[in-house]
Protein backbone atom coordinates (compact mmCIF):
# COMPACT_ATOMS: atom_id res chain seq x y z
CA UNK A 1 0.00 0.00 0.00
CA UNK A 2 2.83 2.38 0.85
CA UNK A 3 4.56 1.62 -2.45
CA UNK A 4 1.33 2.12 -4.43
CA UNK A 5 0.80 5.48 -2.76
CA UNK A 6 4.35 6.62 -3.51
CA UNK A 7 4.01 5.45 -7.11
CA UNK A 8 0.84 7.52 -7.43
CA UNK A 9 2.76 10.55 -6.17
CA UNK A 10 5.46 9.89 -8.73
CA UNK A 11 2.85 9.73 -11.49
CA UNK A 12 1.37 13.03 -10.31
CA UNK A 13 4.82 14.63 -10.30
CA UNK A 14 5.24 13.33 -13.85
CA UNK A 15 2.13 15.28 -14.86
CA UNK A 16 3.60 18.42 -13.31
CA UNK A 17 6.86 17.77 -15.17
CA UNK A 18 4.91 17.53 -18.43
CA UNK A 19 3.08 20.81 -17.76
CA UNK A 20 6.37 22.54 -16.96
CA UNK A 21 7.92 21.17 -20.16
CA UNK A 22 4.97 22.54 -22.16
CA UNK A 23 5.49 25.94 -20.53
CA UNK A 24 9.21 25.73 -21.32
CA UNK A 25 8.43 25.06 -24.99
CA UNK A 26 6.07 28.05 -25.13
CA UNK A 27 8.63 30.29 -23.43
CA UNK A 28 11.33 29.12 -25.82
CA UNK A 29 9.25 30.29 -28.80
CA UNK A 30 8.31 33.52 -27.05
CA UNK A 31 11.94 34.26 -26.18
CA UNK A 32 13.26 33.96 -29.75
CA UNK A 33 13.85 37.21 -31.62
CA UNK A 34 12.84 35.45 -34.84
CA UNK A 35 9.29 35.11 -33.50
CA UNK A 36 8.94 38.87 -33.51
CA UNK A 37 11.02 39.43 -36.64
CA UNK A 38 8.83 37.07 -38.65
CA UNK A 39 7.05 38.53 -41.62
CA UNK A 40 4.18 37.34 -43.79
CA UNK A 41 3.94 37.80 -47.52
CA UNK A 42 0.80 38.82 -49.38
CA UNK A 43 0.60 38.94 -53.18
CA UNK A 44 -1.59 41.46 -54.96
CA UNK A 45 -1.94 40.50 -58.60
CA UNK A 46 -1.00 37.48 -60.68
CA UNK A 47 2.07 35.74 -62.01
CA UNK A 48 3.80 34.91 -58.73
CA UNK A 49 3.24 33.44 -55.28
CA UNK A 50 5.43 34.17 -52.27
CA UNK A 51 6.26 32.22 -49.13
CA UNK A 52 8.34 33.29 -46.15
CA UNK A 53 11.45 31.10 -45.87
CA UNK A 54 13.49 33.19 -43.45
CA UNK A 55 13.36 36.71 -42.05
CA UNK A 56 12.55 39.00 -44.97
CA UNK A 57 12.84 42.76 -44.79
CA UNK A 58 9.48 44.44 -44.49
CA UNK A 59 8.41 46.30 -47.61
CA UNK A 60 6.75 46.14 -51.00
CA UNK A 61 8.23 44.44 -54.04
CA UNK A 62 6.94 44.88 -57.60
CA UNK A 63 7.40 41.60 -59.50
CA UNK A 64 6.90 41.38 -63.28
CA UNK A 65 7.14 38.02 -65.10
CA UNK A 66 7.95 38.02 -68.80
CA UNK A 67 8.91 34.36 -69.29
CA UNK A 68 8.66 31.10 -67.34
CA UNK A 69 11.41 28.53 -67.14
CA UNK A 70 10.70 25.43 -69.22
CA UNK A 71 12.05 21.98 -69.89
CA UNK A 72 13.02 20.88 -73.40
CA UNK A 73 10.69 18.47 -75.13
CA UNK A 74 11.78 16.58 -78.27
CA UNK A 75 9.50 14.12 -80.09
CA UNK A 76 10.11 11.49 -82.74
CA UNK A 77 8.06 10.83 -85.84
CA UNK A 78 4.93 8.72 -85.36
CA UNK A 79 4.86 4.93 -85.76
CA UNK A 80 2.04 2.43 -85.89
CA UNK A 81 2.79 1.08 -82.41
CA UNK A 82 5.38 1.00 -79.65
CA UNK A 83 6.61 -2.36 -80.96
CA UNK A 84 6.97 -1.42 -84.63
CA UNK A 85 10.38 -2.34 -86.05
CA UNK A 86 12.26 0.95 -86.40
CA UNK A 87 15.56 -0.68 -87.32
CA UNK A 88 18.94 -1.21 -85.74
CA UNK A 89 21.19 1.70 -84.93
CA UNK A 90 22.46 4.30 -82.48
CA UNK A 91 20.74 7.24 -80.78
CA UNK A 92 23.17 9.82 -79.36
CA UNK A 93 22.09 12.40 -76.78
CA UNK A 94 24.40 15.37 -76.16
CA UNK A 95 24.30 18.51 -74.07
CA UNK A 96 22.63 21.58 -75.51
CA UNK A 97 25.92 23.00 -76.76
CA UNK A 98 26.89 19.64 -78.29
CA UNK A 99 30.17 19.48 -76.38
CA UNK A 100 29.27 16.67 -73.96
CA UNK A 101 27.87 13.25 -74.87
CA UNK A 102 25.29 12.30 -72.27
CA UNK A 103 24.42 8.84 -73.60
CA UNK A 104 24.90 6.58 -76.62
CA UNK A 105 21.97 4.17 -76.99
CA UNK A 106 22.18 1.04 -79.18
CA UNK A 107 18.85 -0.46 -80.24
CA UNK A 108 18.00 -3.58 -82.22
CA UNK A 109 20.95 -5.59 -80.87
CA UNK A 110 18.77 -8.58 -80.03
CA UNK A 111 16.39 -8.32 -82.99
CA UNK A 112 14.02 -5.61 -84.11
CA UNK A 113 14.56 -2.16 -82.59
CA UNK A 114 11.40 -0.64 -81.09
CA UNK A 115 10.26 2.57 -79.40
CA UNK A 116 9.74 0.57 -76.20
CA UNK A 117 13.36 -0.60 -76.25
CA UNK A 118 14.61 2.93 -76.89
CA UNK A 119 12.51 4.34 -74.05
CA UNK A 120 13.78 1.76 -71.59
CA UNK A 121 17.41 2.24 -72.63
CA UNK A 122 17.25 6.03 -72.25
CA UNK A 123 15.58 5.85 -68.83
CA UNK A 124 18.12 3.29 -67.65
CA UNK A 125 21.02 5.54 -68.71
CA UNK A 126 20.48 7.81 -65.68
CA UNK A 127 21.01 11.09 -67.53
CA UNK A 128 19.12 14.37 -67.25
CA UNK A 129 16.62 13.26 -69.88
CA UNK A 130 13.61 10.99 -69.51
CA UNK A 131 11.69 9.21 -72.25
CA UNK A 132 8.01 8.38 -72.50
CA UNK A 133 5.67 7.05 -75.17
CA UNK A 134 2.72 9.15 -76.32
CA UNK A 135 -0.12 7.87 -78.48
CA UNK A 136 -2.29 10.44 -80.25
CA UNK A 137 -4.92 7.85 -81.18
CA UNK A 138 -3.33 7.02 -84.51
CA UNK A 139 0.43 7.07 -84.08
CA UNK A 140 2.88 6.43 -81.24
CA UNK A 141 5.87 8.70 -80.63
CA UNK A 142 8.74 8.67 -78.19
CA UNK A 143 9.12 12.00 -76.39
CA UNK A 144 12.32 13.03 -74.62
CA UNK A 145 12.05 15.63 -71.86
CA UNK A 146 14.79 17.24 -69.77
CA UNK A 147 14.36 16.47 -66.08
CA UNK A 148 14.91 20.08 -65.02
CA UNK A 149 13.96 23.48 -66.38
CA UNK A 150 16.40 26.07 -67.65
CA UNK A 151 18.35 26.82 -70.81
CA UNK A 152 21.36 24.91 -69.50
CA UNK A 153 19.27 21.72 -69.40
CA UNK A 154 18.76 21.64 -73.19
CA UNK A 155 20.01 18.67 -75.20
CA UNK A 156 20.62 17.48 -78.76
CA UNK A 157 19.47 14.15 -80.26
CA UNK A 158 20.97 12.50 -83.32
CA UNK A 159 20.55 9.06 -84.89
CA UNK A 160 22.61 6.78 -87.09
CA UNK A 161 21.60 6.48 -90.74
CA UNK A 162 19.64 3.22 -90.40
CA UNK A 163 17.16 4.73 -87.95
CA UNK A 164 16.78 8.20 -89.45
CA UNK A 165 13.06 7.50 -89.64
CA UNK A 166 12.87 8.54 -85.96
CA UNK A 167 13.22 12.13 -87.22
CA UNK A 168 13.43 13.87 -83.82
CA UNK A 169 12.01 17.39 -83.65
CA UNK A 170 12.20 19.79 -80.69
CA UNK A 171 8.65 20.83 -79.84
CA UNK A 172 9.58 22.98 -76.85
CA UNK A 173 12.95 24.57 -76.24
CA UNK A 174 14.53 24.71 -72.78
CA UNK A 175 14.52 28.25 -71.41
CA UNK A 176 15.21 30.28 -68.28
CA UNK A 177 12.63 32.31 -66.42
CA UNK A 178 12.78 36.07 -66.98
CA UNK A 179 11.33 38.47 -64.44
CA UNK A 180 12.07 41.69 -62.62
CA UNK A 181 11.87 42.89 -59.01
CA UNK A 182 11.34 46.62 -58.56
CA UNK A 183 12.54 47.11 -62.12
CA UNK A 184 15.71 45.01 -61.77
CA UNK A 185 15.83 42.45 -64.61
CA UNK A 186 16.63 38.91 -63.40
CA UNK A 187 16.75 35.37 -64.78
CA UNK A 188 16.46 31.96 -63.12
CA UNK A 189 16.80 28.38 -64.30
CA UNK A 190 13.68 27.37 -62.35
CA UNK A 191 10.32 28.94 -61.59
CA UNK A 192 10.96 28.66 -57.86
CA UNK A 193 13.36 31.40 -56.81
CA UNK A 194 14.68 31.18 -53.26
CA UNK A 195 17.38 33.85 -53.23
CA UNK A 196 16.10 36.84 -55.18
CA UNK A 197 14.60 38.48 -52.05
CA UNK A 198 16.29 37.54 -48.79
CA UNK A 199 13.93 35.48 -46.64
CA UNK A 200 11.33 34.97 -49.37
CA UNK A 201 10.74 32.18 -51.87
CA UNK A 202 9.02 33.31 -55.04
CA UNK A 203 7.24 30.91 -57.37
CA UNK A 204 6.66 32.25 -60.87
CA UNK A 205 3.31 30.90 -62.05
CA UNK A 206 2.23 32.83 -65.13
CA UNK A 207 3.81 34.53 -68.13
CA UNK A 208 2.26 36.54 -70.99
CA UNK A 209 0.54 34.44 -73.67
CA UNK A 210 2.60 33.33 -76.65
CA UNK A 211 2.76 36.01 -79.32
CA UNK A 212 2.44 38.91 -76.89
CA UNK A 213 4.33 42.08 -77.89
CA UNK A 214 7.90 42.37 -76.56
CA UNK A 215 8.04 43.80 -73.07
CA UNK A 216 4.66 42.41 -72.05
CA UNK A 217 4.69 41.16 -68.46
CA UNK A 218 2.39 39.75 -65.79
CA UNK A 219 2.76 42.14 -62.87
CA UNK A 220 2.04 41.80 -59.15
CA UNK A 221 3.11 43.29 -55.83
CA UNK A 222 4.50 41.26 -52.95
CA UNK A 223 3.84 42.94 -49.60
CA UNK A 224 5.93 41.79 -46.61
CA UNK A 225 4.58 42.92 -43.25
CA UNK A 226 4.91 41.78 -39.62
CA UNK A 227 3.35 38.38 -38.93
CA UNK A 228 1.11 39.61 -36.14
CA UNK A 229 -0.74 36.30 -35.97
CA UNK A 230 2.45 34.36 -35.24
CA UNK A 231 3.39 36.75 -32.45
CA UNK A 232 -0.13 36.61 -31.02
CA UNK A 233 -0.08 32.81 -31.11
CA UNK A 234 3.24 32.72 -29.24
CA UNK A 235 1.78 34.90 -26.47
CA UNK A 236 -1.42 32.84 -26.38
CA UNK A 237 0.58 29.62 -26.00
CA UNK A 238 2.51 31.11 -23.09
CA UNK A 239 -0.67 32.21 -21.28
CA UNK A 240 -2.36 28.85 -21.87
CA UNK A 241 0.55 26.70 -20.66
CA UNK A 242 1.07 29.01 -17.65
CA UNK A 243 -2.59 28.63 -16.67
CA UNK A 244 -2.56 24.87 -17.33
CA UNK A 245 0.35 24.49 -14.93
CA UNK A 246 -1.36 26.53 -12.22
CA UNK A 247 -4.63 24.59 -12.55
CA UNK A 248 -2.81 21.25 -12.41
CA UNK A 249 -0.89 22.18 -9.27
CA UNK A 250 -4.13 23.39 -7.65
CA UNK A 251 -5.83 20.10 -8.56
CA UNK A 252 -3.03 17.93 -7.20
CA UNK A 253 -2.58 19.85 -3.91
CA UNK A 254 -6.18 20.72 -2.97
CA UNK A 255 -7.92 19.74 0.27
CA UNK A 256 -11.69 19.29 0.58
CA UNK A 257 -12.77 20.28 4.11
CA UNK A 258 -16.26 18.86 3.59
CA UNK A 259 -15.09 15.34 2.81
CA UNK A 260 -11.80 15.77 4.69
CA UNK A 261 -9.94 14.32 1.71
CA UNK A 262 -6.63 15.56 0.38
CA UNK A 263 -5.31 15.33 -3.19
CA UNK A 264 -2.33 13.11 -3.88
CA UNK A 265 0.28 15.92 -3.62
CA UNK A 266 -1.34 17.89 -0.83
CA UNK A 267 1.37 19.13 1.52
CA UNK A 268 4.15 19.02 -1.08
CA UNK A 269 6.01 22.24 -0.33
CA UNK A 270 8.14 21.91 -3.46
CA UNK A 271 5.10 22.62 -5.63
CA UNK A 272 4.19 25.71 -3.64
CA UNK A 273 7.74 26.99 -4.05
CA UNK A 274 7.71 26.36 -7.80
CA UNK A 275 4.35 28.03 -8.28
CA UNK A 276 5.31 30.96 -6.08
CA UNK A 277 8.56 31.56 -7.93
CA UNK A 278 6.98 31.47 -11.40
CA UNK A 279 3.99 33.62 -10.48
CA UNK A 280 6.32 36.09 -8.73
CA UNK A 281 8.33 36.51 -11.92
CA UNK A 282 5.16 36.96 -13.98
CA UNK A 283 3.98 39.73 -11.63
CA UNK A 284 7.35 41.48 -11.72
CA UNK A 285 8.74 44.31 -13.80
CA UNK A 286 11.76 44.69 -16.03
CA UNK A 287 14.06 47.62 -16.42
CA UNK A 288 13.07 49.22 -19.72
CA UNK A 289 13.95 52.25 -21.76
CA UNK A 290 11.54 55.16 -21.92
CA UNK A 291 8.53 54.25 -24.02
CA UNK A 292 9.12 50.49 -23.76
CA UNK A 293 6.90 48.00 -21.97
CA UNK A 294 8.02 46.95 -18.49
CA UNK A 295 5.17 44.74 -17.25
CA UNK A 296 3.02 42.02 -18.77
CA UNK A 297 -0.02 44.10 -17.91
CA UNK A 298 1.25 46.76 -20.33
CA UNK A 299 0.44 44.48 -23.25
CA UNK A 300 -2.87 43.11 -21.98
CA UNK A 301 -1.77 40.16 -19.82
CA UNK A 302 -3.34 40.59 -16.38
CA UNK A 303 -3.08 38.42 -13.27
CA UNK A 304 -6.43 37.17 -11.97
CA UNK A 305 -7.47 36.59 -8.36
CA UNK A 306 -7.16 32.81 -8.80
CA UNK A 307 -3.54 33.17 -9.97
CA UNK A 308 -4.25 32.63 -13.67
CA UNK A 309 -3.32 35.01 -16.46
CA UNK A 310 -5.90 36.65 -18.71
CA UNK A 311 -4.97 37.84 -22.19
CA UNK A 312 -6.59 40.76 -23.97
CA UNK A 313 -6.32 39.28 -27.46
CA UNK A 314 -7.45 42.44 -29.22
CA UNK A 315 -4.77 44.51 -27.55
CA UNK A 316 -1.94 42.06 -28.22
CA UNK A 317 -3.09 41.77 -31.83
CA UNK A 318 -3.04 45.54 -32.27
CA UNK A 319 0.40 45.86 -30.68
CA UNK A 320 1.83 43.09 -32.86
CA UNK A 321 0.43 44.66 -36.02
CA UNK A 322 1.60 48.15 -35.06
CA UNK A 323 5.22 47.06 -34.67
CA UNK A 324 6.86 44.16 -32.89
CA UNK A 325 10.01 45.93 -31.64
CA UNK A 326 8.74 46.82 -28.18
CA UNK A 327 7.03 43.44 -27.78
CA UNK A 328 10.28 41.70 -28.69
CA UNK A 329 12.25 43.64 -26.08
CA UNK A 330 9.69 42.84 -23.38
CA UNK A 331 10.13 39.10 -23.91
CA UNK A 332 13.53 38.50 -25.51
CA UNK A 333 15.98 40.91 -23.85
CA UNK A 334 19.01 39.09 -22.44
CA UNK A 335 21.20 40.36 -19.63
CA UNK A 336 23.29 39.15 -16.72
CA UNK A 337 20.94 41.10 -14.44
CA UNK A 338 17.54 39.50 -13.93
CA UNK A 339 15.82 42.90 -13.66
CA UNK A 340 16.90 43.67 -17.22
CA UNK A 341 15.90 40.33 -18.71
CA UNK A 342 12.82 39.89 -20.85
CA UNK A 343 9.95 37.96 -19.28
CA UNK A 344 10.36 34.89 -21.50
CA UNK A 345 14.09 34.77 -20.73
CA UNK A 346 13.74 35.00 -16.94
CA UNK A 347 10.71 32.71 -16.74
CA UNK A 348 12.39 30.05 -18.88
CA UNK A 349 15.50 30.16 -16.70
CA UNK A 350 13.31 29.52 -13.65
CA UNK A 351 11.44 26.66 -15.34
CA UNK A 352 14.62 24.99 -16.57
CA UNK A 353 16.10 25.14 -13.06
CA UNK A 354 13.10 23.07 -11.95
CA UNK A 355 12.89 20.48 -14.74
CA UNK A 356 16.58 19.93 -15.60
CA UNK A 357 18.15 16.62 -14.45
CA UNK A 358 19.53 18.13 -11.24
CA UNK A 359 16.56 20.46 -10.75
CA UNK A 360 14.15 20.84 -7.87
CA UNK A 361 11.43 18.59 -9.28
CA UNK A 362 13.80 15.83 -10.31
CA UNK A 363 15.40 15.81 -6.84
CA UNK A 364 11.98 15.34 -5.21
CA UNK A 365 11.09 12.54 -7.60
CA UNK A 366 14.45 10.90 -6.99
CA UNK A 367 13.65 10.92 -3.27
CA UNK A 368 10.34 9.13 -3.94
CA UNK A 369 12.08 6.58 -6.18
CA UNK A 370 14.57 5.97 -3.37
CA UNK A 371 11.65 5.33 -0.99
CA UNK A 372 10.21 2.76 -3.41
CA UNK A 373 13.60 1.08 -3.61
CA UNK A 374 13.79 0.93 0.20
CA UNK A 375 10.31 -0.60 0.38
CA UNK A 376 11.30 -3.17 -2.26
CA UNK A 377 14.34 -4.08 -0.19
CA UNK A 378 12.15 -4.41 2.91
CA UNK A 379 9.82 -6.68 0.97
CA UNK A 380 12.74 -8.85 -0.12
CA UNK A 381 13.95 -9.17 3.48
CA UNK A 382 10.43 -9.97 4.65
CA UNK A 383 10.04 -12.63 1.97
CA UNK A 384 13.33 -14.18 3.05
CA UNK A 385 12.17 -14.25 6.69
CA UNK A 386 8.84 -15.75 5.68
CA UNK A 387 10.62 -18.45 3.72
CA UNK A 388 12.71 -19.38 6.78
CA UNK A 389 9.61 -19.40 9.00
CA UNK A 390 7.83 -21.63 6.48
CA UNK A 391 10.76 -24.08 6.49
CA UNK A 392 10.79 -24.17 10.32
CA UNK A 393 7.04 -24.70 10.53
CA UNK A 394 7.15 -27.48 7.92
CA UNK A 395 9.97 -29.17 9.84
CA UNK A 396 8.02 -28.92 13.11
CA UNK A 397 4.91 -30.27 11.41
CA UNK A 398 6.84 -33.23 10.04
CA UNK A 399 8.18 -33.99 13.53
CA UNK A 400 4.75 -33.69 15.12
CA UNK A 401 3.25 -35.82 12.37
CA UNK A 402 5.84 -38.53 13.03
CA UNK A 403 5.19 -38.31 16.78
CA UNK A 404 1.43 -38.58 16.30
CA UNK A 405 1.92 -41.56 14.00
CA UNK A 406 4.09 -43.28 16.66
CA UNK A 407 1.62 -42.61 19.42
CA UNK A 408 -1.19 -43.93 17.24
CA UNK A 409 0.73 -47.15 16.69
CA UNK A 410 1.27 -47.54 20.45
CA UNK A 411 -2.41 -46.88 21.07
CA UNK A 412 -3.42 -49.54 18.55
CA UNK A 413 -1.01 -52.06 20.07
CA UNK A 414 -2.29 -51.40 23.57
CA UNK A 415 -5.89 -51.74 22.41
CA UNK A 416 -5.11 -55.07 20.79
CA UNK A 417 -3.34 -56.30 23.93
CA UNK A 418 -6.25 -55.36 26.13
CA UNK A 419 -8.65 -57.06 23.77
CA UNK A 420 -6.70 -60.34 24.14
CA UNK A 421 -6.98 -60.56 27.94
CA UNK A 422 -9.50 -63.16 29.35
CA UNK A 423 -12.70 -61.60 30.43
CA UNK A 424 -13.32 -61.43 34.19
CA UNK A 425 -16.80 -62.18 35.41
CA UNK A 426 -18.20 -62.00 38.91
CA UNK A 427 -19.17 -65.37 40.40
Amino acid sequence: QRETQIQSRLTAFGRVQGALSALDTALNALGRKTTFAAGKATVNGQGVTAAVSGTPALGRYAVAVTQLARTQSTASAGFDSATTDIGKGTVTIKSGDGKTTLATIEIGDAGAGTLTELRDEINAAGIGVTATLINDGAKTRIVLVSKETGAAQGFQVSTSKKIESLAFTTTQAAQDAKYSINGLALTASTNTVANAIDGLTLTLTQAPPAGSPPGTAISSEVVVEPDAERMKTAVQDFVKTYNDLGKLIAELTKYDPNTKTAAILNGESVLRRIQGQISGLARGTMTAAAGDFSRLSDIGISLQADGTLKLDENKIGELAAAGPTRLARLFTTTSTLEAEQGFAVRLRAAVKAVIEPAGTLESRQEGLRASIKTIDQQQERMQARLALIEQRLRRQYSQLDALVTGRQSQSNALANALAGLPSLQKT
